[in-house]
């Protein structure tokens, strides 16, 4: 593979237009916040493998994606490049920490990262796609898609048009919606932005107890999506 393949990949753009988060014709409700580990789909997630597709900027990756929640003892030592402005935690201190890996089906990575509310990692990341921007984008698109920083509700809602329940917060920096069935029993999408030029959108097919069975990550204005489907639990 080629770098020159990669040239438009890493083209980011250095400035784009405000694309909405927020769901459209809502109301304020005032009922009562659901069972919020529920709402976080690392839950479910965190021994799961998924056939993969990224594209991005014309370009199309496929291979396998891990999905692995581990107990680990941080070290501050630990050798890896810190992700975004959190810091790393603390030598000796225990997290729960997210690992992520994303291999082409002969092995080689494409990129291996570990994100915990203590600091993230990159792990390793296959040259063309190691850029600040672009790693940083995809930390706050896992972050979401985990629930390793949890949503913190500040705002129920009711979709006038649909009668959808949503749920307004943050996730960590990331401002936050989720939008559930009427019932509040299914969860459909979620969306979150951190600035202005990477806000991202996903979605879910099947049961978000028992893991989502396909999902769906898109962020709009750098034209970066991924596909996951699952294979096993």
């Amino acid at each position: 593979m080629q770098n020159s393949l990669f040239l438009k990949l890493l083209l980011l753009p250095v400035f784009a237009g405000c694309v909405s988060i927020r769901p459209s014709h809502l109301e304020q409700e005032m009922t009562v916040a659901p069972d919020q580990q529920w709402l976080q789909p690392g839950i479910t997630m965190t021994n799961s493998l998924f056939r993969a597709t990224l594209d991005i900027k014309g370009h199309h990756l496929t291979g396998l994606l891990m999905i692995k929640r581990m107990d680990t003892v941080a070290d501050s030592t630990r050798a890896g490049a810190s992700m975004g402005s959190r810091q790393p935690a603390g030598k000796g201190r225990q997290d729960v920490a997210t690992r992520i890996v994303f291999a082409s089906e002969i092995g080689m990575t494409y990129f291996d990262l570990e994100l915990k509310p203590g600091g993230d990692q990159v792990i390793s990341c296959f040259g063309p796609l190691n850029k600040k921007a672009l790693l940083n984008i995809l930390e706050s698109d896992f972050t979401l898609l985990t629930g390793v920083s949890p949503l913190r509700i500040t705002k129920t809602c009711r979709q006038t048009t649909t009668r959808r329940r949503i749920y307004g917060g943050k996730a960590g920096s990331l401002k936050s919606w989720y939008t559930l069935s009427e019932e509040g029993d299914t969860l459909f999408s979620t969306a979150a932005r951190s600035n202005m030029v990477n806000p991202v959108f996903i979605k879910y097919n099947g049961s978000l107890r028992e893991g989502p069975s396909k999902i769906n990550m898109d962020n709009p204005v750098i034209g970066l999506n991924m596909s996951l489907k699952l294979l096993k639990r």
